[in-house]
């Protein structure tokens, strides 16, 4: 389990997860976790890095056991929040950091970098999910959709009932990540759910034409359960960013990393030994 505290080193009402090297004394990997998940989600990515970067892993407001959205911060979009919770604590970092995100972590990830490249080495995206051109930053009905995803994790009578259900859900993957993963779903802030507004609200396309950082983006090749779609990988191709890097994972789906994590891992350390160069 990774350590777990509210980092008295930084100014945050965010629960923040350490492990590895202390930031300034190597590479800082900054990790923001998918819808419903939390930093615990990271737990394969804290084992196999924190030997050699800094990690800095964050319940992201709403998620986890950090605090629930205000009425304010909800109306505000909670998408444009956690950037903005992001970037307060990038600024208190020593140097800028490399952003890992996954889904709409790695949402988050991509805005923090456009808007503040000075905070950003670099941007690690796992599948990322910014919004679409056409589609609407509010809606409810995605809300109870999710929602309902959920039920089957709310619902588990105990830890153990609880690790059988997303045992038979993703048989794939790591049980410690499928227990923290259960219960972060259990610890969701539902206002925020029912809400149904979840990202940034600057498009993929302004997105993948305005990053100014070194990105790499590896997504799935699992149609059926991706986010970047066939449709976003041509339009990634015809913008030509020189800095953006997309990379499939042939028979993964939207988890990459915990679908196939040798080789999410081994195109992900090659990246990162070239950014440090």
């Amino acid at each position: 389990m990774a350590e777990q505290s509210t980092a008295p080193d930084l100014e945050t009402d965010l629960v923040v997860r350490r492990r590895g090297r202390r930031p300034g004394e190597a590479p800082t990997l900054f990790l923001l976790h998918g819808l419903t998940d939390c930093a615990d989600g990271w737990l394969g990515a804290l084992d196999h890095w924190d030997d050699a970067y800094a990690l800095v892993a964050v319940d992201q407001r709403g998620h986890g056991d950090s605090p629930r959205f205000t009425e304010d911060q909800l109306r505000a979009h909670p998408g444009e929040v956690m950037v903005d919770d992001a970037v307060h604590l990038l600024e208190q970092l020593p140097e800028p950091a490399v952003l890992v995100g996954h889904s709409l972590g790695g949402a988050v990830a991509l805005t923090v970098a456009v808007r503040r490249p000075d905070l950003v080495r670099g941007v690690l995206a796992e599948d990322p999910a910014p919004l679409l051109p056409d589609e609407p930053q509010v809606d409810p009905d995605h809300g109870k959709r999710i929602q309902a995803d959920l039920q089957d994790s709310l619902t588990a009578d105990d830890e153990a009932d609880l690790l059988d259900r997303r045992r038979a859900k993703h048989p794939g993957w790591r049980a410690d990540e499928l227990l923290v993963t259960g219960l972060a779903e259990q610890k969701m802030d539902l206002d925020y759910v029912r809400h149904g507004d979840f990202k940034p609200v600057t498009p993929w396309p302004e997105l993948f034409e305005q990053i100014k950082v070194p990105t790499l983006v590896i997504s799935g090749g699992d149609f059926s359960d991706i986010c970047i779609t066939e449709e976003i990988e041509d339009g990634i191709a015809e913008i030509d960013n020189p800095h953006v890097t997309l990379t499939r994972v042939a028979g993964a789906a939207h988890c990459v990393r915990r679908a196939q994590p040798e080789t999410f891992y081994q195109l992900a350390d090659d990246w990162l030994e070239q950014l440090a160069r």
